[in-house]
Order: C-alpha cells, then sequence, then structure tokens
C-alpha cells in the first residue's frame, strides 16, 4: 500500500512539471505544418522584460543562422517590451518534428550576439501577436 501511495505521488507531481503550451498556429500532432506554441507562464518577469519559453516545429528541414540543422526547437526568449522587440536567449535543437527524442544542441545568445524571434517562412507570421500577447501579461507575478 506504500508502495503505491508513493508512486501515485510520484506520478501527480511529474504531472505537475510537464510544461503546458499556448497554441498560437499549426498542430502539434500534424507534423507536416509549421507548429509555433508559447508556455503561457514566464519564467521571469523583471520590470518592462519578461523571459518566456517558445516552442517550434517546421514542416520541413531547417538551418539555423549558426548553421545548426533542426525540424524542431524549443527556445526561452527575453521580450523587451518598452522596445516591441524579442530576442532568442537559448534554443534547444531537435533534429525530428514535434519536438521528439532529445535535443541535439543548445545555442546560447548574448546581447551582444542577439538572434531576434523571427518565424521565417511561416505565414501569417505571429512573431508581432506573440510579443503583443507577452508583453500584456503585466498583471502577472513570477512566483
Amino acid at each position: 500500500m506504500k508502495k503505491l501511495l508513493l508512486l501515485l505521488c510520484l506520478w501527480s507531481v511529474s504531472l505537475q512539471a510537464q510544461t503546458v503550451w499556448f497554441n498560437v498556429m499549426g498542430d502539434p500532432a500534424d507534423e507536416t505544418v509549421n507548429t509555433i506554441e508559447v508556455s503561457p507562464t514566464p519564467v521571469s518577469i523583471n520590470g518592462e522584460t519578461r523571459i518566456m519559453r517558445v516552442r517550434v516545429s517546421r514542416s520541413a528541414n531547417r538551418v539555423s543562422w549558426d548553421g545548426a540543422p533542426y525540424r524542431s526547437y524549443v527556445s526561452e526568449v527575453l521580450f523587451d517590451c518598452a522596445n516591441n522587440t524579442a530576442r532568442y536567449i537559448s534554443i534547444d535543437y531537435y533534429r525530428q518534428p514535434a519536438w521528439k527524442g532529445e535535443p541535439y544542441q543548445r545555442s546560447l545568445y548574448s546581447q551582444g550576439k542577439p538572434r531576434p524571434m523571427q518565424f521565417r517562412d511561416v505565414e501569417p507570421n505571429p512573431y508581432r501577436r506573440i510579443i503583443r500577447a507577452a508583453c500584456e501579461t503585466d498583471s502577472i507575478s513570477n512566483n
């Protein structure tokens, strides 16, 4: 009985630890379309900036700015609400669509080497809508 209770507790904790994603466009179950999702819970909020997680699965193989081939990625994005801009802080690249398997490469981007959050060849491109929504989280506090 104790083992069963322990297993149920561990299972409950693992469910709570999973990230919830808000679908901006596409379908995470359809690997043939571009899919963009945002975690609605900010990683951090500091005045007019916030860091949030954004994940993208592309309809076809792509190559990053740095020459990394990928099909999907999970990123942390710094939103600068005063300037209505967003830039990647880190990106974990996956070779498979829909974030399958383990990321094979991680890229970190400093302010001196910015990579703006843009979704090239995606129509309609939601980057401005994502920036606006992220910056409208003024009433949210990060616990």
